[in-house]
């Protein structure tokens, strides 16, 4: 490896219920790959850390995992379950491993999506990694303290989604602030500080091409869209949000990503001149909704948060009404021409990571169901922009969603025996939606083309805005 590899350590300060400091050591760069010293001080008699996560639907997390050693105390590793067990000798347990570059051999085809964002890309040209890659960390344990370092800068900028703005400057957190996180490091990368209603947030990029260009379109449309969907949540005065936008080192797919509580990340196509087209500024939508929507059954964080997108790139003055048909035909004709549409929800939910036509099913399927019940709702109620009481109704409980507070929330706002027996028709049963023309929202109405397919039109573009307001 070229001596231009910098050596990096994190340190991990574990701590227990006991006045003893559990600590675990991390990182140096060793080889291709980052090499990891753990050390454990724990007065407990056996720990379990647990390394990477099933997410993304990957079965070869442990290929990357490697050149395991242990010594103080007894260490062991299954990989299987990618669970370490840890039995300290007089308080102190110490391991070792080394995670390996992204991709393993013979993996994916150039040009495809690869999901490379749940995978470690790491060498002296760039750093990228979800931090649950790196860290091996204490199971069922997100409130353990935690303080990260780092002893020697790479030999590039570096930001890290834990730690927003403060690159690689000492953090002190919980397990849960490191958990569901992401590194990158590049020579290209800036952070910026975008300000959203007198708040600061970041804007973190490694942009290839018209950097001025991307920079000011990506700013802009922080500012209006992210103004826009934390007003409607009531959340103006959290914490700093982080957009983190980031190239594919060997893959031209157009872009991917993911959203967590504090910020979210997308990887997209570095040979892209512009950045912000519609296709990727819709994904990025979708996101960043996750912030809020990211919890429970398949059909409500993906499927809900399809809603949210179409409904709040309206909302917050980016696209006329007339786009929400255009996204929601989108979803129309995916669910029509799906092989699986009518599969029921259960079966859905399992094959979701491990058959690729079952991804976008639940998506569409529960953006349909949203739809519905907000039509649903204005027939019972007489009010448009059923949207926003939906919402407010789940708000409580969003970060422990079930379907059954969703039932007992939407009971208060619409016919609870209605409501019930269309769940278990349209999402537990996964038959066709009706969309009878009274339960349909005001100002609009769904036709059927040659081939069945539904498609929504606006027919009163004044009355249908009214549901954005």
């Amino acid at each position: 490896m070229s001596e231009k590899v910098f050596p990096l350590l994190f340190v991990f300060l574990l701590m227990s219920c006991s006045s003893v400091t559990e600590r675990t050591e991390y990182v140096y760069w060793k080889g291709d790959g980052i090499g990891v010293e753990v050390t454990v001080h724990s007065p407990m008699d056996t720990l379990q850390y647990v390394y990477a996560s099933e997410n993304g639907g990957q079965n070869d997390q442990m290929t990357w995992f490697q050149d395991f050693s242990s010594s103080d105390g007894r260490v062991t590793v299954d990989s299987l379950t990618r669970r370490i067990t840890i039995v300290p000798e007089n308080g102190i347990a110490r391991f070792s491993y080394v995670v390996r570059c992204t991709l393993p051999e013979g993996y994916g085809s150039p040009g495809g999506c690869l999901m490379d964002v749940f995978r470690p890309d790491i060498d002296d040209k760039m750093l990228f990694s979800r931090t649950e890659n790196i860290f091996a960390v204490p199971e069922d344990d997100a409130d353990m303290k935690v303080v990260v370092k780092w002893s020697r800068v790479p030999p590039y900028p570096v930001f890290c989604l834990y730690n927003p703005g403060q690159g690689t400057g000492s953090f002190e957190g919980t397990v849960g602030d490191i958990s569901w996180s992401v590194i990158a490091g590049d020579p290209l990368l800036t952070v910026d500080t975008v300000m959203v209603r007198g708040k600061v947030n970041y804007l973190a990029t490694a942009l290839r091409k018209n950097v001025d260009l991307n920079k000011r379109q990506l700013k802009d449309y922080y500012r209006t869209f992210y103004g826009a969907v934390s007003s409607f949540w009531g959340e103006e005065g959290s914490e700093p949000y982080t957009m983190l936008f980031f190239p594919f080192r060997n893959n031209t797919w157009e872009a991917t990503g993911n959203g967590f509580t504090n910020g979210f990340f997308s990887r997209y196509d570095a040979t892209a001149d512009t950045v912000l087209n519609k296709m990727r500024r819709d994904l990025f939508t979708h996101e960043i909704g996750h912030k809020w929507l990211n919890n429970g059954p398949v059909w409500f964080p993906e499927g809900f948060n399809e809603m949210q997108t179409a409904y709040q790139l309206v909302a917050s003055g980016i696209e006329s009404p007339e786009y929400f048909a255009t996204y929601f035909n989108i979803a129309l004709s995916g669910l029509w021409h799906s092989p699986y549409r009518n599969v029921p929800d259960e079966e859905a939910e399992e094959k979701f990571w491990e058959d690729g036509d079952y991804i976008w099913l639940l998506y569409w399927r529960g953006f349909s169901y949203a739809f519905h019940l907000a039509g649903v709702y204005e027939k019972e109620t007489g009010k448009p922009n059923a949207w926003k009481p939906m919402m407010d109704a789940v708000r409580p409980f969003l970060d422990d969603f079930t379907a059954d507070k969703f039932l007992d929330a939407m009971s208060v706002l619409m016919e609870k025996e209605r409501l019930e027996k269309d769940y278990k028709k349209y999402i537990l049963e996964g038959r066709d939606f009706d969309f009878q023309a009274e339960d349909l929202p005001s100002g609009c109405r769904i036709v059927y083309q040659p081939d069945g397919t539904p498609q929504l039109e606006v027919t009163d573009a004044a009355l249908f805005k009214k549901h954005f307001q």
